[in-house]
């Protein structure tokens, strides 16, 4: 028997303008907007992994082994489960094009997948049943070079690379894996808390009893950076999330286990010099726990979580609140790689494009 039941799809309207906040409109969809052969009951499907490739194709993943994509920008899905991997949960997801992704399972086993058809057939391209083993997100650098980070094994983070699209994967070797203090760990909360950035670099952001933002350079420089102003010291709580531009490097997070508290949230400015990365002049702000952010323009930025979605500015200081534009819970935020598309994705099959 098919289960149908309503959902939505959140749809949020702006003017180009956004900071000047002309919010529009909320546009709710039903399931009559979904291709869903299999009857997939969408309250019951969390989104966590979002890959937005232009202003047409955008992908998402999440648990019980869905997956969706559109190819007409949002105006409609079509969703699936990827057969044996019923129970696995794909925390991030990196698409190419409409026909090409890779998806990432979390948990143990950890699986990374890969599509070439569309998401009509997947090859396991990655397996680790260690019961250790936790994959927390995936990035790229362009279509050949990625990487994939996880939660520390004998005190330092997993990091396995690819430089043929995620065809193969590689341990890094363990000198050039950074250690972890005792409780520090990544969350797999939106796959935003790990980015891969210029010269060769990577950077990820942590929480638990320790909340650090870490940078690599790739076989050349390791810089640790502590996150003071982040609320830490439970499992609960950290970095979840960051991103970055030329100019500035976001770090969001909080306590997802109290997430109405207000919580500092911090954006630097930031420079590379001959002794690796420099952050510089952090500007806080406050909203409550957010799990991922973006940044949308060159001064603008989204963040999200649980409690609801702000749209901020780099300009920010202590002195200025918050703008939320609304408070219906989403765990991701993307903008398009080549365009100005930007979706949110969440629990109970949400997806919100904003406009």
């Amino acid at each position: 028997m098919i289960i149908r039941k309503l959902f939505v799809i959140v749809v949020l309207i702006f003017s180009q303008n956004l900071m000047g906040q002309n919010y529009q409109n909320i546009d709710l969809l039903d399931s009559s907007r979904f291709i869903n052969p299999k009857g997939i009951a969408l309250s019951k499907i969390s989104f966590r992994g979002l890959s937005v490739v232009n202003d047409k194709v955008i992908w998402v993943s999440g648990s019980k082994g869905t997956f969706a994509k559109s190819v007409n920008g949002g105006l409609s899905f079509s969703i699936s489960n990827i057969p044996g991997f019923e129970k696995t949960d794909f925390r991030d997801i990196e698409a190419f094009n409409e026909d090409m992704a890779v998806i990432m399972g979390s948990g143990s086993p950890s699986y990374i997948l890969k599509t070439f058809d569309g998401g009509t057939t997947w090859k396991k391209v990655f397996e680790d049943e260690r019961k250790e083993m936790f994959l927390d997100a995936m990035d790229f650098w362009d279509e050949n070079k990625g990487m994939v980070i996880g939660d520390p094994i004998d005190e330092r983070f997993v990091l396995y690379k690819t430089i043929d699209g995620g065809n193969t994967w590689h341990p890094m070797d363990t000198s050039m894996r950074p250690r972890a203090e005792k409780g520090e760990s990544l969350f797999a909360a939106s796959g935003t808390c790990f980015r891969c950035m210029p010269k060769n670099s990577i950077a990820f952001v942590t929480g638990g009893t320790f909340s650090n933002f870490h940078w690599l350079q790739i076989d050349k420089k390791y810089q640790r950076f502590e996150l003071k102003f982040m609320t830490q010291g439970k499992a609960s709580q950290g970095a979840f999330s960051f991103t970055f531009n030329k100019n500035h490097i976001i770090v969001v997070g909080g306590d997802y286990a109290n997430d109405t508290a207000k919580v500092q949230q911090g954006c630097y400015s930031y420079t590379y010099s001959k002794d690796g990365l420099e952050l510089l002049n952090q500007k806080p702000f406050y909203s409550d726990y957010r799990s991922a952010v973006e940044l949308i323009s060159s001064e603008n930025f989204v963040t999200c979580g649980t409690k609801g979605v702000d749209l901020n500015n780099v300009d920010q200081t202590t002195s200025n609140k918050k703008s939320q534009i609304s408070d219906v819970s989403f765990n991701v935020v993307g903008k398009a790689k080549k365009g100005i598309l930007v979706a949110l994705a969440g629990s109970q099959g949400k997806i919100a494009i904003l406009k």
